[in-house]
């Protein structure tokens, strides 16, 4: 018995059906090949995409193809990404942006039509599991506005964050400087350890020379003794 079509030909119906107006898309974990997915499906459209789980493990595995299409999607300039979440040493305790929600805008901005469910954005989410998406009827519509308007109001500018998860962990570093604090403590590092070196050669001199004094002076008392001894002799 088939269970239902995927939670992505569910989206693409939404989409098809209110396809004018700012897309607002909020999950709680995406991934490069979801990214390209959305991006594929919104080439004109601006979207604003918050993800509340933007862990490195949701974007370790992806084709080359679906990291350009989603780096492309994402410096768009009508695109924004966001993020939420609370962590446990927060005295509300841990939390995080985990609903899913597609929400279709007015010119002002605000939801008029919004698709909920299950699915992520993701491969696994959009195609391969039994996932349920909806459109919500007109009685839970203020509902889902004042979540959704609570949630994008708290939520963090995120555009850079995925930036770096899609390009990858082999993808250059921002910036080849190192930490200030990391160079500054090198520094008090080396310069103690030199200092160090320096008064331990100066000891050692110092000891080597009160040696060489000493030694002279024994050697001339005992000339002197010598030289006494030999006069009374004679």
């Amino acid at each position: 018995m088939q269970i239902g079509i995927g939670a992505g030909d569910r989206v693409e119906r939404f989409l098809r059906s209110h396809a004018t107006g700012r897309l607002v898309v909020c999950v709680g974990s995406a991934s490069v090949s979801g990214v390209a997915w959305l991006a594929e499906r919104t080439p004109q459209r601006p979207v604003t995409l918050l993800i509340g789980d933007l862990q490195g493990r949701n974007f370790q595995h992806a084709t080359d193809a679906d990291r350009r299409a989603a780096l492309v999607f994402v410096q768009r300039s009508d695109v924004e990404v966001r993020s939420w979440y609370r962590t446990a040493r927060n005295a509300a305790g841990r939390s995080e942006a985990h609903l899913k929600v597609w929400a279709a805008c007015d010119e002002g901005g605000v939801p008029y039509a919004c698709l909920v469910g299950s699915a992520n954005l993701t491969t696994a989410g959009l195609a391969e599991n039994v996932e349920l998406m909806a459109v919500s009827d007109s009685s839970e519509h203020d509902y889902l506005c004042s979540v959704l308007e609570a949630l994008l109001d708290k939520a963090w500018d995120a555009k850079g964050q995925l930036e770096e998860r899609i390009a990858g962990p082999d993808a250059p570093p921002a910036t080849e400087r190192p930490h200030r604090r990391t160079a500054r403590s090198g520094q008090r590092r080396h310069k103690p350890a030199t200092a160090k070196a320096q008064t331990g050669c100066a000891k050692q001199a110092a000891f080597l020379a009160a040696c060489m004094l000493g030694l002279g002076t024994a050697a001339l008392a005992l000339a002197i003794r010598a030289a006494e001894a030999t006069r009374r002799s004679s």
